[in-house]
């Protein structure tokens, strides 16, 4: 009875091992791998190159294998059910109930289990992966040779064409881009920005009500051009009453040949709302379709959350647009000492990460004004200090409730890094 329990749990295990192996090869970095083989690396290169000649082979074995052991295992259990059953007549009247428990078993620790965590750790066991299945592909060469005629004879009957395209996932894709020693850093970015493109929400550069230049329904043209000159806008919201109920925008240009007494209502455009949740390339179809350059960011509640432009759109993936023609934006980082800094509240924290060792507490923040209104659970008042980490945050200037300039201060002997 033993030992075909011991043969259960072998042929079990051996399932797990064939169809995580399988998983694996899917879910490799290949081009990580392929970089590793090319910086000397004889481990990876050898798992490279088997891979790259005996792929669909090792699918095939990973097939096989798997069939082969729930097949071994099942036909055990079975032989076990019989032989106990001689002593314990009441198996035979469950018959139904230790076949299902015999798939669950197979499924559950032969499948399920074993393929998340070889999926996981792929990167990691790859070489061990290889080495398993290089074994078992000589091993199974008669079975292999067998499926590649059947696979060839359909091929031919059914006039299917091999698919020789190689296909790449997004990170694979970003690897490859930053492994590329002849593009230089700018086409970098613009790649790398490109590929994470489709996973960004308009959550993540919606400019806040806070910072929005708007101007109110009951305006007059000659109120609302030294507005336009002193902000450097060509499109300005308008709202009725409190700034979250923006209901249209103006353009510069329109107000040309207005008259000064002219209200701006009979010069304000409709504008759109959008939900907060609407992925980029979803609102740059929605700018090219309705042809506008400005939208309304709403939450799930319906509230104003703020705007966003075409601009805002486009510099996600080209970086910072410059204009001659338009105020360009204040230097965000000031550096004071070599261990002092003056930096802007509307540094998104990621960005300050690039300047120096920092983490701070995860929470529903994106700016350095953010971070220190969630660390505090208020808003701050000016010359107040936060300490995080090894860094000491003064607020130096505040404006409309929000932080405008902070500086940082490294308080032990650990230098800020430049950023790269």
């Amino acid at each position: 009875m033993l030992s075909y329990v011991i043969l259960i749990v072998f042929f079990v295990f051996l399932e797990a091992l064939f169809s995580g192996s399988e998983i694996a090869l899917f879910s490799v970095n290949k081009s990580k791998l392929k970089y590793l083989a090319s910086q000397g690396d004889k481990k990876a290169e050898r798992t490279y190159n088997l891979i790259q000649k005996y792929y669909n082979q090792y699918i095939s074995v990973g097939l096989i294998g798997t069939i082969l052991s729930i097949t071994l295992a099942t036909s055990t259990f079975v032989a076990l059910l019989y032989d106990m059953s001689v002593f314990l007549p009441i198996l035979k009247e469950n018959e139904e109930f230790f076949a299902e428990a015999i798939v669950i078993i197979t499924l559950l620790f032969g499948e399920i289990i074993p393929k998340s965590i070889f999926q996981h750790y792929s990167d990691n066991i790859i070489h061990l992966v290889v080495e398993f299945l290089e074994f078992f592909r000589k091993v199974f060469k008669p079975f292999l040779w067998f499926a590649n005629a059947v696979n060839k004879v359909v091929f031919f009957l059914f006039r299917i064409k091999k698919q020789n395209e190689k296909s790449y996932s997004k990170e694979e894709l970003l690897d490859i881009v930053l492994q590329t020693e002849n593009i230089d850093e700018l086409k970098k970015k613009i790649i790398g920005n490109i590929l994470i493109f489709s996973q960004r929400r308009i959550s993540e550069i919606v400019i806040p009500l806070s910072d929005v230049t708007a101007v109110s329904d009951d305006k007059k043209v000659m109120e609302v051009v030294p507005v336009f000159k002193e902000s450097g806008y060509t499109r300005i919201p308008v709202y009725r009453k409190r700034i979250d109920q923006i209901i249209g925008f103006i353009r510069s240009y329109d107000l040309l040949f207005a008259k000064p007494n002219d209200p701006i209502t009979k010069y304000m455009k409709g504008i759109r709302y959008i939900p907060e949740f609407t992925s980029l390339p979803n609102v740059l179809a929605g700018f090219k379709h309705y042809r506008d350059h400005i939208a309304v960011v709403v939450d799930e509640r319906g509230a104003t959350m703020g705007i966003i432009t075409l601009r805002d759109v486009l510099e996600e993936i080209v970086g910072e647009i410059k204009d001659d023609f338009v105020k360009r934006e204040k230097i965000k980082v000031k550096k004071q000492s070599v261990n002092e800094m003056i930096i802007d509240g509307l540094m998104e924290v990621r960005e300050l990460k690039t300047y120096i060792d920092i983490d701070p507490p995860a929470g529903n923040y994106e700016t350095v004004n953010g971070m220190i209104i969630y660390i505090l659970g208020r808003m701050p008042k000016k010359n107040e200090k936060v300490r995080i980490g090894n860094y000491e945050f003064e607020i130096l200037k505040i404006e409309k409730r929000r932080i405008v300039e902070l500086k940082v201060r490294e308080v032990n002997d650990v230098r800020m890094e430049q950023s790269t």
